[in-house]
């Protein structure tokens, strides 16, 4: 078992958290997640508090729980992402238990707790491996979902 695997499958069942951040304030259906020949045990929906600092969107938070981890998770994931994304109208990832913060949004200090993410009009990125989660070519591409975030949402100007 990986270190992704591990980390998915730290409560027992395997939990794919997918993190919304957009403008759309509906939820995608359970449903949304029936893709690419797979479906979700169970699916649990949490809502995220507002950005404290202000930051314009709607963050929402989904579980996704598989009994079996025995499947090719990728292609799943990437179909995820980009049904996300689209209804979520922003960005749309996958992170580790307790990797989301606002202040740590698509930052060197998670890009190794992100391992999924597609951001509007864009292909969907999903890894399963650690190797790839480490490097710096990952790290560099969570950079790049960080200035899509800045120039879609972007922090509000103070006085």
């Amino acid at each position: 078992m990986n270190e992704i695997e591990e980390a998915v499958c730290w409560s027992g069942p395997a939990v794919i958290i997918l993190f919304t951040l957009g403008v759309s304030e509906s939820w995608l259906p359970e449903n949304a997640f029936t893709v690419a020949a797979m479906s979700p045990d169970h699916v649990e929906r949490y809502p995220l508090g507002p950005d404290p600092e202000g930051r314009r969107g709607i963050v929402q938070s989904y579980d996704l729980a598989f009994d079996d981890i025995d499947r090719d998770f990728v292609p799943y994931l990437r179909e995820c992402l980009q049904k996300a994304s689209t209804e979520a109208e922003g960005i749309a990832w996958l992170g580790f238990e307790g990797s989301f913060h606002y202040d740590n949004l698509f930052t060197d200090e998670v890009a190794d707790k992100i391992y999924g993410y597609c951001i509007p009009g864009g292909a969907p990125a999903a890894i399963w491996d650690d190797e790839t989660l480490k490097s710096d070519r990952w790290k560099h591409e969570i950079a790049e979902v960080r200035a899509v975030l800045e120039r879609d949402l972007p922090m509000p100007h103070r006085d």
